[in-house]
């Protein structure tokens, strides 16, 4: 271009030509569009030849537009113009049209509609990219197969050529790709050139061009460059401009970028074939530190390009080498899911049983790696697996961490009627197996002197938002003379408790109690983690064990559990082998009986024996396997409480709820949503604060206590009139729609959320908690013992009998509610 417009034109046309002046030892001035525009009004230049980058940005600023408006001609050469920016200028009335030409054969095709040609070979303003070939040179157009043809120029007399380089005659192979007009004969466009065609594994071409050009026509892109060659599906590289670039390695960042750009994505994805679609996931973006290779006239160079960022593309779309699964099995999809695994994490082969993020995994990996599965699925032949990525969550391998439970989660979506682990009848039969297994050869009450150092309780869980309730509610107690909490071993016991309290409203000041020893440890570890001496202290000293620490996790299946059921266990051989009758109080749920029938009447306040009302996953399942260890534990003698948790909602005095426990999700979710879900049927909900009046009661009582008690609340309310008072505290403004209807906007966001709706969405995370909520609340089975979201209602007879706080609690109100979401 700078040969043809600088120094032939001129002197064929006898025009003048305004360039940068040259200065020396200054270094040369580089053209931009902020001054050559300036230059070009200086100058009083009246046409301009300027590189399809500097209409892009001009495309954005109505001031250049206006002024663009006054040219009689902008020529534009060297690489493509987007057609959302074009088709702008030429709206606004800028004349643009395009040069074709190269040094090895010269200008073969007008730049201006030629002196005296026919009114059916004048160009329309619309068809600015398009371009008409002098009859001057021998053209020849070799199809490419997939409608593109390549531009050959033949030696001839009356077109020279400074290069030849075709094998069967005197000629040029320009190696540009063109597309014929669909309506005008002699019109052609350049799509791209043979090197720059991705021939995706599966044999399928993409001419990459058209898309770049539509996605870097957005103004936070400066350079896009797709890939996909010898892959199974394409992808980009985008360039954010200056002010827009982020650190790629920034999820949060990441995610907020690829949904700003996404619209122009999708733009672009639109006149695509199927197989050219460039997902969000394969949407890569580039260092700041490393910027594309580009040419003097500021084209990429595409190979350079690619070679510098071969490692990244490697990791987010090759699985080269990893075939499929050879079928779609809980074992065979593991094995698969250990080689894609081992690919990502730097070829180190993880174990089936252990969370990935524990050896090794961070969240880029965890998008890696859901890449490759729905890379595959996608590729798929079989329909049903092809449809199976809908279901793939955005969050799958944080919900299901290990090989193990990803492989059985991924079985689970393929084929719902799969045996995983997580179908009904074989959580059932496992909960049976680990029932005989931890209840085989159970020990018998031996100890029974009195303890004379009044009431010391060893309680487990003391950080969550039940824990921190009981704990709270016995150092404030001075009828218990000493408390041990027993926490997981991460950061010092005493920093995560002043902060759950905190968390809670729960004053602070309590921990500082001397009554408090905080520690570390592990119930399934031998002296629980603990020093010999300190392990000693609380067996000999403890009356009462609070056993309430418990991984809440509805994805994991049954066999998650056993360490922690194997620790129940543990607990009860020390129970019997005190010197002394302990109580133990377990948390259970009201999950362990989620499957009871409502038709049967009120959930019975006793252990059940059929473990298929426990079969809804495997949390449920294994509060279940628990309760009926420690019925059999009581049948030798042994001390022994289940207690049967349901929803806790936020305490009378602070209101303060735990941020995540669903309700809250849902609250802040509506807020974000703009609507309220409306649900049928009754809320039994325990206020924290009386949760850990309960606890005291229980631990302080002298009388026997049951084997199992329901804790709910025993005087339920109307759902409706919950939501209606928090409804009210929001504003008031938030309409209330169906809950199928809510669920179903929430969808919308789950389907390709971003970090903001990560944050202000959390629902997002328990989309198929909700979902299962709606199934249930649109049946025909909402009635008045039912609890809303279709849960069975339970008996409280006992636990009002064993509980003074339980008999004398009053109903839920309006108060109580409007407290809720100020927290």
């Amino acid at each position: 271009m700078g040969i043809g417009f600088q120094i032939i034109y001129p002197i064929v046309s006898g025009q003048s030509v305004s360039l940068f002046a040259p200065q020396y030892p200054a270094p040369p001035v580089v053209p931009h569009p902020q001054n050559t525009l300036e230059v070009c009004k200086l100058t009083c230049s009246t046409a301009l030849t300027v590189v399809p980058s500097f209409l892009e940005t001009w495309a954005h600023s109505d001031t250049a537009i206006e002024y663009l408006r006054t040219l009689q001609a902008i020529c534009f050469g060297g690489g493509p113009l987007s057609p959302k920016a074009g088709d702008k200028l030429v709206a606004a009335g800028v004349k643009i049209t395009t040069a074709y030409g190269g040094t090895e054969f010269g200008a073969p095709a007008y730049t201006f509609d030629e002196d005296g040609a026919q009114d059916s070979e004048i160009k329309p303003d619309a068809d600015w990219s398009w371009l008409r070939f002098s009859k001057k040179p021998n053209l020849r157009w070799v199809p490419q197969g997939d409608g593109t043809y390549e531009l050959q120029i033949l030696t001839s007399e009356a077109f020279g050529l400074a290069v030849e380089n075709l094998p069967d005659t005197r000629g040029y192979a320009t190696s540009d790709l063109f597309v014929p007009h669909p309506t005008r004969k002699g019109l052609w466009r350049i799509v791209g050139r043979k090197d720059d065609v991705l021939v995706l594994s599966t044999g399928e071409k993409i001419v990459p061009l058209h898309q770049e050009e539509q996605i870097t026509a957005n103004p936070m892109i400066m350079g896009a460059l797709m890939f996909g060659r010898e892959r199974e599906q394409a992808g980009i590289l985008i360039e954010p401009n200056p002010e827009f670039a982020i650190d790629p390695t920034d999820e949060a960042a990441l995610a907020a970028f690829r949904n700003k750009i996404w619209p122009s994505v999708e733009e672009a994805n639109t006149p695509a074939p199927a197989f050219a679609r460039i997902f969000k996931e394969m949407i890569l973006v580039t260092d700041p530190s490393k910027p594309f290779p580009r040419a003097g006239k500021g084209t990429v160079i595409r190979n350079q390009a690619t070679a510098l960022y071969a490692d990244a593309i490697d990791k987010l779309s090759d699985s080269e080498g990893i075939p499929p699964p050879t079928s779609w099995s809980t074992g065979d999809i593991e094995h698969w899911i250990v080689k894609l695994a081992a690919s990502v994490n730097d070829g180190r082969i993880p174990s089936s049983s252990q969370s990935l993020f524990e050896q090794g995994f961070d969240s880029l990996s965890a998008t890696f790696m859901r890449n490759r599965i729905l890379g595959v699925l996608r590729s798929a032949e079989d329909p049903s697996l092809q449809k199976a990525v809908s279901k793939i969550s955005p969050n799958i391998v944080f919900e299901h961490p290990s090989v193990r439970e990803l492989a059985t989660a991924l079985a689970g979506i393929v084929d719902p009627t799969s045996d995983t682990s997580l179908a009904p009848g074989k959580i059932a039969a496992d909960a049976v197996a680990l029932v005989e297994k931890y209840t085989a050869n159970l020990p018998v009450q031996t100890g029974q002197s009195q303890s004379t150092d009044g009431v010391v309780v060893l309680l487990t869980g003391s950080t969550g938002n039940i824990g921190s309730h009981i704990l709270a509610a016995l150092l404030a107690d001075n009828r218990i003379s000493k408390v041990y909490t027993l926490n997981r071993a991460s950061s010092t016991s005493e920093d995560r408790l002043a902060t759950a309290f905190r968390d809670r409203d729960l004053p602070v000041a309590l921990l500082s109690h001397p009554k408090l020893r905080s520690l570390a440890g592990d119930l399934s570890q031998d002296n629980f983690g603990l020093e010999q001496s300190i392990y000693t202290e609380i067996i000999n000293s403890a009356t009462h064990i609070v056993h309430n620490a418990w991984t809440v996790n509805f994805n994991h299946p049954l066999s998650a559990f056993e360490k922690q059921i194997a620790g129940v266990r543990r607990v009860v051989d020390i129970c019997a082998s005190s010197p002394r009758p302990v109580r133990l109080l377990f948390t259970s749920s009201v999950g362990a009986a989620g499957g009871w029938r409502a038709d049967d009447g009120l959930v019975p306040e006793k252990p059940l024996p059929n473990p298929e009302i426990a079969a809804l996953n495997g949390y449920a399942a294994s509060k279940y396997v628990v309760e009926q260890i420690l019925s059999k534990a009581a049948e030798n003698g042994l001390n022994m409480v289940s207690l049967r948790m349901g929803q806790a909602c936020g305490s009378r005095e602070t209101g303060a709820w735990g941020t995540t426990e669903w309700m809250p999700i849902l609250v802040k979710s509506s807020i974000a949503l703009g609507c309220l879900p409306d649900i049928d049927g009754l809320v039994s909900w325990v206020p924290l604060d009386a949760i850990g009046g309960l606890y005291i009661d229980l631990l302080l009582s002298e009388q026997a206590l049951p084997q199992l008690m329901n804790v709910v609340h025993p005087r339920p309310t109307q759902w409706k009139n919950v939501l209606a008072a928090i409804g009210e505290e929001l504003g008031g403004h938030l309409p209330f729609v169906p809950l199928d209807a809510w669920v179903h906007k929430l969808e919308a966001y789950a389907s390709e959320p971003s970090k903001q709706d990560l944050d202000n969405i959390p629902a997002i995370k328990l989309l198929t908690f909700f979902r299962g909520m709606a199934t249930t609340s649109t049946s025909d089975k909402v009635a008045a013992n039912v609890e809303a979201g279709g849960m069975p209602m339970f008996e409280t007879i006992q636990l009002q009998r064993s509980s003074l706080t339980m008999r004398q609690i009053p109903s839920l109100d309006d108060e109580n509610a409007k407290v809720w979401p100020g927290e």
